[in-house]
C-alpha cells in the first residue's frame, strides 16, 4: 500500500508529493559492465607500456605508432570514463503538477514574465505569433500572474493590431480551456487536430470566432494598413494614430501599448486575463540598434 501511495504521489501521513525518482533496474548492469570494461582498458594500457618500456623497439617508426596508440586510447578511456557518472545510478523521475495546487495559494505562485521577439509581419506572420501568446495566456497556472511582452523589433502597425484582436478572442478562448481542459492551447494546433469533435460545446462557436479574427488579420496584411472598418474602440484610434507619415523601420518613437491589463480586464467568465503588453524600443538612424539583441535588452 505504501508503494501505491507513492506512486499515485501520497503517503498515508505525508502532503501531497510534487516529484518523486525511483532507481532503474538496470543499474546493477550498467556497474558490472563498466568494471568489465574498465579491466579491459587497464589490460589495453598495460600491454601499450610493455611494448613502450618494458619491450622497446629498435625502430623509431614502431616506436612512434605504439607511443600514438597509446596517447590516443588514453584520450578515449578519458572519454569513456567522463561519460559514466550518469549511468552509474540511473533513475526515473515523475512529478505531479496536479498536487501543488494543493500545497500553495494561487496568490503564492511567482510572477511568470514571458518575451516573444518577432519583426517583420511578412516573414513571420502575426498568426503564428498570436497562436504562441495565445497558447501562453492559456497556460494551467494562474492567469493575474502571466504577463506576456511582445518585442516588434519592426515596429509594425500590423503586428499590434493582430493581438489586439488576438485578445478579444482570448475572452472566449481562456475560459473555453479551462472549461474542457484543453490540452493543445494553441487555436491554430487544437482545431487542426482531428482528434477534436464539435460535439464539445461550444466548439463551432469559438472556432468561427478564431477564424472571423484570423480572417481579419490576414486581410490586414494583404492590404498594408489596417481598414477603418476593423477600428471598433478609441483606445485602437489612439493606438493606431502613433503610426504617423514621419514613422518607418528604422526610424520612429518608442511605443509601448498595454493590451491587456491584469488588474481590471477579465473574460467572460469574469476571471482576470493575464497582462499582455505591446513594446516597439525607439529606433533611429543615426544609433546602432542590434536587431532583436538591442529589442530584448529594451524589456
Amino acid at each position: 500500500m505504501e508503494g501505491r501511495g507513492l506512486r499515485a504521489g501520497f503517503t498515508a501521513d505525508a502532503p501531497p508529493l510534487l516529484h518523486m525518482s525511483e532507481p532503474l533496474r538496470r543499474t546493477a548492469f550498467n556497474r558490472l559492465f563498466a568494471v568489465v570494461y574498465f579491466s579491459a582498458i587497464l589490460a589495453l594500457l598495460y600491454r601499450h607500456v610493455q611494448n613502450l618500456f618494458l619491450h622497446p623497439t629498435t625502430s623509431f617508426l614502431s616506436f612512434s605508432i605504439t607511443l600514438f596508440l597509446f596517447i590516443s586510447d588514453l584520450v578515449l578511456a578519458f572519454m569513456w570514463a567522463s561519460a559514466q557518472a550518469f549511468r552509474m545510478s540511473p533513475i526515473r523521475r515523475k512529478e505531479f503538477p496536479q498536487n501543488l495546487k494543493q500545497i500553495i495559494k494561487d496568490e503564492d505562485f511567482v510572477g511568470l514574465d514571458v518575451f516573444i521577439c518577432t519583426a517583420d509581419p511578412y516573414k513571420e506572420p502575426p498568426m503564428n505569433v498570436v497562436n504562441t501568446a495565445l497558447s501562453l495566456m492559456a497556460y494551467d497556472y494562474p492567469t493575474e500572474k502571466i504577463s506576456i511582452y511582445v518585442s516588434d523589433d519592426g515596429g509594425s502597425v500590423l503586428t499590434l493590431f493582430a493581438f489586439m484582436e488576438a485578445a478579444k478572442f482570448a475572452r472566449y478562448w481562456l475560459p473555453f480551456c479551462r472549461q474542457h481542459n484543453i490540452m493543445e492551447r494553441s487555436p491554430h494546433v487544437y482545431f487542426e487536430s482531428n482528434s477534436h469533435r464539435p460535439s464539445i460545446p461550444q466548439f463551432e462557436k469559438i472556432k468561427m470566432m478564431y477564424e472571423d479574427m484570423k480572417m481579419k488579420v490576414e486581410h490586414v496584411i494583404d492590404k498594408g494598413e489596417v481598414i477603418e472598418e476593423y477600428i471598433s474602440d478609441d483606445q485602437q484610434h489612439q493606438a493606431f494614430n502613433k503610426w504617423t507619415k514621419s514613422f518607418s523601420r528604422m526610424d520612429h518613437p518608442t511605443v509601448i501599448q498595454v493590451i491587456l491589463d491584469k488588474s481590471k480586464d477579465t473574460d467572460i467568465s469574469g476571471q482576470l486575463m493575464p497582462n499582455l503588453i505591446y513594446v516597439s524600443r525607439e529606433k533611429s538612424k543615426t544609433s546602432p540598434h542590434h536587431f532583436k539583441a538591442g529589442a530584448l535588452n529594451v524589456l
